[in-house]
């Protein structure tokens, strides 16, 4: 733990090197006990510019350390860092009864547009009881309408034959042909 009044960082008291010591964000959060979030807000307030390393690193000097805290202590909402089991316990119970309550409303909707799609499909399905029973006369219908077309193309092809037995005769009159010539 890092005490920048003490002076004492992790157990080990170094006075010297603290003086130019760059503090990462993680010691800082670890110092003041709040998180990223919470430093970027007090880094606002107290006008502190992020500074950059020679890796490209963030890190904070002793007096934006100080300033830090001092900012901190006078808003008085420090932040502390929950522990993992803390924040994984909060999560699921709080994600637990979030999907316990997403899992009813998702069934209520799955029933509501079922009960919908059902309901819609029985008012289309009785106009079709109907229709198929229309559908079924027709189609009986048809078939007798096809039986009576072959019975009178029969009639009608044994007449064409009778007329063609008849044969022209003198004055206007006609004779039947014997029945020797016709093809039946």
């Amino acid at each position: 733990m890092l005490n920048i009044e003490g002076i004492v960082y992790m157990g080990i008291s170094v006075v010297d090197s603290i003086e130019n010591k760059e503090f990462s964000p993680k010691e800082i959060r670890e110092m003041l006990g709040i998180d990223n979030s919470r430093i970027q807000e007090l880094c606002k307030m107290a006008d502190i510019k992020l500074k950059k390393n020679n890796r490209g690193l963030t890190y904070f000097t002793k007096d934006d350390a100080t300033t830090l805290r001092e900012f901190s202590s006078k808003a008085n909402t420090a932040l502390t860092v929950p522990s993992k089991n803390t924040v994984l316990k909060g999560t699921n119970s709080i994600s637990n009864a979030s999907i316990v309550q997403l899992v009813d409303t998702l069934k209520g909707i799955e029933s509501s547009i079922t009960n919908r799609i059902t309901s819609l499909l029985d008012e289309k399905l009785d106009g079709m009881d109907d229709v198929v029973m229309e559908l079924i006369r027709v189609k009986t219908e048809n078939e007798t309408m096809r039986f009576k077309i072959n019975e009178l193309n029969k009639e009608n092809y044994r007449l064409k034959k009778e007329v063609n037995s008849f044969k022209k005769v003198p004055f206007g009159f006609y004779a039947k042909a014997s029945s020797e010539n016709s093809l039946f």
